[in-house]
């Protein structure tokens, strides 16, 4: 055993694998994770070139974990999956769980990546030190749990854990996600698209040789101050639990509440903002856990709080209740609830959690689908679909009013199987699809299509939480509600504003002052956490209690190398600013920095936030985000200053040969 494991490089169109090690160097710039993942796919695009096409073999698939992942530090084991993405044509990454990762590391392998294309469907076998790439003929076609359940029967272990697609992803829909250990997706971006389009219908992994932790004794008393600290919270952050088990027993859930409680439940594709009271209940927190929940689990090993779990329908819950009666699924989160309780207004829980489970098997982001579905629905409501249309795109007339459960359901199956025209009018996405659309009604449709950068859709409305709509706007993978998240503001932590910029303005809610600076200092605070390899969720908002010393402490004990606070800081800081490197090598400006109409032009209609438009204040908001990060604000581009002061003096080089510098 060790503590660090290696590089897993398997390249499919000549069937080959190789193993590389970690250097100390790798490690101490990226620490691992996003990092090196990014790192990774930068030295892959230096090879075939920025501007390949994401569906092309020349694409690489990417799946990392931090040095804390796995080791049973307390906040779970995340996964980073990096590529280019095909949905936006630029840089990709999608984060999950699941107990896949933590067989990786345990194998001996902290990062996998994936080359060329095989000439049949294939699955990788990983069996600690041997590496096999198998036949899948047999599985292609085969729902995610299905491939599963019977990858293990042919290996003979029940424990063996799965990285893989579903018909999206076989069908090279844009927006297929991986799902991975079956039920944890790494959502957004494509990455299931990419898998498929390499001939790849899984990934099995079994790790047995476990991971050698540095110093035992300190990391066990790093593991004490870390519970402590968490048994010390009294507010639950953005997620607005009242004491700290409730991130077990709600999870995201609590969302429903605390999103309409501040006004961004993008109702009807984001044409409302406030639910109604019993549209509320309905989805809430208290039906789930009261009516439905079976029990909570951990996504993925070393979680102390487990925020997951399994429910069964029992028949009278809601009005839609009887057609899933007896039905059990995994609990959805927030995201499947707004995509389709809230966007495409179906407020019914069971219905909610059928449709989550659909896209778990057929690995579709949930985000996307539920866009794409809201956004055709809002064209039935003005006229600009008809019967006619969805008796030509369906093979039989379908009502697509909002609300319509069964008009959904089609729709994720038209999305998956890709079996009539509806599927592949919506395969690339909602931007694609209204652009699509508009050429064939010739009727101007886009300004209805809710997306950020890239064209990637969301289902939450930034309009008036300001940092927000910056992160839509500039993150690196497009719109992004994750890396850059907008805490400050949404939680009014002054104290954390006064730690970061001096002031407390920074946190006032229906404020614009600093909250491009906070978009900025936030997405680099979230890049070491997802370099380590532990839960964003969990230890993401608050760097007062979840400190850069208490990651130190925690990472010296478990690989016995010494980083200081800004030195952790500073591989977070490098990694945003390489994945912006990646996107500028690729073409993109400023200019590209944007969202969608509704959110820049239409005022919010309701709630707190109502008369705010981004449209009076993105660009300035812009300017102070550039700023901060010490790039060129006329561009976006990066200064050769910068990229210097990180030790990124390599990566300056292959821009200003690119003329992606200043």
């Amino acid at each position: 055993m060790k503590c660090r494991g290696d590089i897993l490089r398997i390249d499919l169109s000549t069937q080959s694998v190789s193993r590389d090690p970690i250097t100390p160097e790798l490690f101490r710039r990226f620490l691992g994770g996003e990092g090196l993942n990014s790192w990774l796919l930068w030295e892959h695009l230096l090879k075939v070139g920025p501007r390949i096409d994401p569906l092309s073999a020349d694409n690489v698939l990417i799946a990392g974990i931090g040095p804390l992942g796995g080791t049973g530090y307390g906040v779970g084991t995340k996964m980073k999956w990096t590529f280019k993405s095909p949905i936006t044509n630029m840089f990709g990454d999608s984060v999950s769980g699941g107990f896949f990762p933590g067989q990786l590391r345990w194998a001996g392998y902290e990062h996998l990546v994936v080359t060329g294309k095989a000439k049949q469907p294939v699955y990788i076998w990983i069996d600690n030190d041997r590496v096999e790439i198998r036949d899948a003929s047999h599985l292609w076609g085969k729902s995610v749990a299905e491939a599963d359940r019977l990858i293990k029967e042919e290996l003979g272990d029940r424990d063996i854990e799965t990285a893989g697609i579903g018909r999206a992803g076989e069908n090279l829909v844009t927006y297929s996600c991986l799902s991975v250990s079956r039920t944890s997706a790494a959502g957004r971006a494509g990455g299931g698209c990419v898998m498929g389009s390499k001939n790849l219908k899984a990934i099995a992994v079994r790790g047995g040789d476990g991971i050698d932790i540095y110093d035992p004794a300190a990391f066990r008393e790093a593991i004490d101050t870390l519970l402590a600290t968490m048994r010390s919270e009294s507010v639950g952050g953005l997620y607005g639990w009242s004491d700290t088990d409730g991130r077990k027993k709600y999870g995201t859930l609590i969302l429903t509440e605390t999103c309409d409680n501040r006004g961004y439940s993008a109702v009807r594709n984001n044409q409302g903002d406030l639910l109604t009271p019993e549209s509320r209940e309905k989805l809430s927190h208290n039906l789930y856990t009261n009516k439905m929940a079976l029990g909570a689990h951990a996504c993925s090993p070393g979680c102390v709080r487990g925020c997951v779990g399994w429910y069964r329908a029992r028949g009278n819950e809601s009005p839609a209740a009887s057609r899933y009666a007896t039905v059990t699924g995994h609990k959805p989160e927030y995201s499947a609830i707004a995509a389709f309780g809230v966007m495409c207004d179906i407020p019914d829980m069971p219905a909610v959690g059928h449709f989550n489970g659909m896209c778990d098997e057929y690995s579709i982001d949930v985000i996307e689908a539920g866009a794409v579905c809201a956004f055709l629905m809002e064209l039935w409501q003005r006229g600009v679909v008809t019967r006619e249309d969805t008796a030509d795109w369906f093979g039989e007339p379908v009502s697509l009013e909002w609300g319509n459960y069964e008009a959904v359901e089609k729709m994720l199956n038209s999305m998956a199987l890709q079996n009539n025209k509806l599927g592949r009018l919506v395969k690339d996405g909602v931007y694609k699809a209204a652009h699509r659309i508009e050429e064939m009604k010739n009727v101007p449709v886009l300004k209805y299509a809710i997306y950020g950068k890239g064209g990637a859709a969301f289902i939450c409305d930034p309009r008036f939480f300001v940092s927000s709509a910056v992160n839509y706007a500039v993150a690196a993978r497009g719109c992004d509600h994750l890396k850059g998240a907008g805490t400050l503001d949404k939680v009014n932590r002054p104290e954390i504003s006064q730690l970061y910029f001096g002031t407390p303005d920074g946190a006032k809610p229906f404020s614009t002052k600093l909250k491009g600076a906070s978009s900025a200092v936030q997405e680099n605070r979230i890049a070491v956490i997802n370099c380590l390899g532990v839960c964003r969720s969990l230890v993401g908002d608050d760097p007062f209690l979840y400190s850069m010393e208490l990651f130190g402490k925690a990472l010296h004990a478990a690989t016995g190398v010494s980083l200081t606070p800004e030195e952790l800081w500073a591989a977070g800081e490098r990694t945003v600013n390489l994945e912006k490197a990646i996107n500028s090598r690729m073409g993109y400006r400023r200019e590209d920095d944007r969202i969608c109409e509704r959110w820049m032009k239409e005022p919010v209609p309701e709630g707190p936030g109502k008369g705010w438009k981004a449209e009076d204040y993105l660009e300035q908001a812009k300017d102070e985000y550039y700023e901060y990060k010490g790039w060129d604000k006329k561009t976006s581009l990066q200064t050769e200053k910068k990229l210097r002061e990180l030790g990124l003096d390599d990566v300056a080089r292959v821009l200003k040969e690119d003329g992606a510098v200043v």
